[in-house]
Formats: C-alpha cells, structure tokens, sequence
C-alpha cells in the first residue's frame, strides 16, 4: 500500500519515505523531567543503513520529546545528509513560539519542513494568544506544518484550535486512540471530522496505542483505524513512519517489520457478512 502523505511533506519528490524516525545523541542534555530515557544513541548513520536495505529514498527526522527545544543534533543530521547525499533528509523540530521569522527562515533552508508540539501530558497551550498567533501565522508563511503529539482522549481540545490558524496540521501516531475503545474516542472522531484539505495523520507505532499487547497484535488491531483514516483522507492524508528507533518499545519487532505493517494495513478489509461468519465459528 502506498500512502502519499510522506510524498506530499517532501516537496512531491517521487519515491518511498520513512515520515517519522529519530536521531539523538546521548552526549546531548535531556530536559529534567522527561518520560523516557533512551538506552543509547539513534545514529543517523544506521538509520541510513535501514533506509537503503529497504528502498527508501529518504526520511522525515522529528525531534524527541527528551531533547524538547535543542535541535542540535536534528539539523547536524540535515546537513550530514546533504552532504553525502543519496538520501533526502527533512526536519521537524521543537521550537518555542517567541522564536523570530528570521530564525524560522534559517530553519527552513536548512530543511525544516515542520514545528512538533509534543504534549503528551502537558498542558495544552493558549493558541488564540497574540504570541501563538504570530507564531502559527510565521509557519503558514513558510509552508511548514504543525506537527501535533498527544493523547487521543485530550485531542480535541488542541486540534480544532490549531485547525483554525495552520494551513496543515500533521497528527502523530493514528492520534493514539484509546485503547480500550478506539472509535469510540473522542480524539479520533475529531480526525474523522476535521476538514482533510488540512489533516495529516502519521500510520506508525501501533504498540503506542496498543501498550498491553504483543506487537504483531497490536499492529492487526491498528487494521480498523487505518481503513476509517483511508476513506477520510485519502492516500494523501496518510503517512507511513517506522518510529525508529522505537523509544520505549525498542523489542520486538524489526524494520522491516514496520514496513510490512503497511502492508497488513492495505489489504482490503473482510466483508461484513464475512467476519460475522468467522465470529460464529
């Protein structure tokens, strides 16, 4: 299956793309506080390795929560990239929202293609304030998404407000419904209702929405998600990440794993008729 989104954020260069990894550096200062403390680094180099084994063309690095607003390490990588070049390499960073256009320029030249709100238990911002204002308005200008990290149940106290000031908002993660009853989550009806000319989701990391299952399983349960996303957004609204290096669910799975998620995602569902029948035996 093919999900066009990744295309779409690379600027339309034609090929496969991982649209979600990560690259970090012990060596950097992690914010006190943090989630998740990674077990070592996510070297750009071995996330180039994986890239190549499984004909990809490129990749979109997304900052880490634990690193927050030193993109250091992100933008070395961008530059790494172009100067060995075979593999195009894009950016979203995190970024505070007083930073100034000039500094968003710079950013965009370097090969930032988006912003990344991680708020994942945090609280959600005022973004009809003059500083958020200014700030989406500044992204907008340089055709750079708002990239959205939270739980499924508090999404739609952020969405609708960014919906209404950003040209594109990207939703990381399939929006991580809630696990117990994922369409019934007031979070992903959000992504079902929201106007797609605007709505990106990122297919990735099913063990994010399924924790309490073995990986394989939680990738099958995904299979529903993805299909109400398909017939929502299009081929386009969607964008397939590997999730690597998988913080904190680096077992059990490989990358050519997640890659082949994609696939089990694509396959045409079962018919009604027919999933009752199994149901029944």
């Amino acid at each position: 299956m093919r999900v066009g989104g990744g295309n779409i954020l690379m600027g339309g260069v034609a090929g496969r793309f991982d649209g979600h990894a990560h690259v970090f550096d012990m060596r950097h200062k992690m914010i006190e506080g943090r989630r998740y403390t990674p077990r070592g680094d996510a070297r750009f180099d071995d996330l180039c390795v994986h890239l190549k084994k499984h004909g990809l063309a490129g990749v979109i690095l997304i900052q880490p929560s634990f690193l927050r607003y030193d993109n250091t390490h992100l933008l070395t990588s961008l530059a790494r990239a172009r100067e060995r070049g075979g593999v195009l390499c894009r950016g979203v960073v995190m970024l505070k929202p007083e930073t100034p256009l000039r500094d968003l320029v710079a950013l965009r030249d370097q090969g930032v293609i988006g912003a990344r709100l991680n708020l994942l238990t945090r609280r959600v911002p005022d973004f009809t304030s003059a500083v958020w204002r200014q700030h989406l308005k500044f992204l907008n200008r340089l055709d750079m998404h708002v990239e959205l990290h939270i739980e499924g149940e508090r999404l739609p106290t952020a969405l609708p407000s960014l919906l209404d000031h950003c040209d594109r908002v990207v939703v990381d993660h399939f929006g991580r419904p809630d696990m117990e009853r994922p369409f019934e989550c007031e979070g992903f009806a959000a992504l079902l209702s929201a106007p797609p000319d605007r709505l990106m989701v990122k297919v990735s990391g099913p063990y994010r929405i399924f924790p309490d299952r073995p990986v394989w399983e939680a990738a099958q349960a995904c299979a529903p998600l993805f299909h109400a996303l398909m017939d929502r957004l299009g081929p386009e609204g969607l964008i397939w990440g590997s999730d690597w290096p998988w913080t904190q669910h680096e077992q059990g799975h490989s990358y050519g794993d997640t890659l082949s998620w994609l696939e089990l995602w694509g396959r045409k569902p079962p018919e009604r008729k027919r999933t009752r029948a199994a149901k029944a035996s």
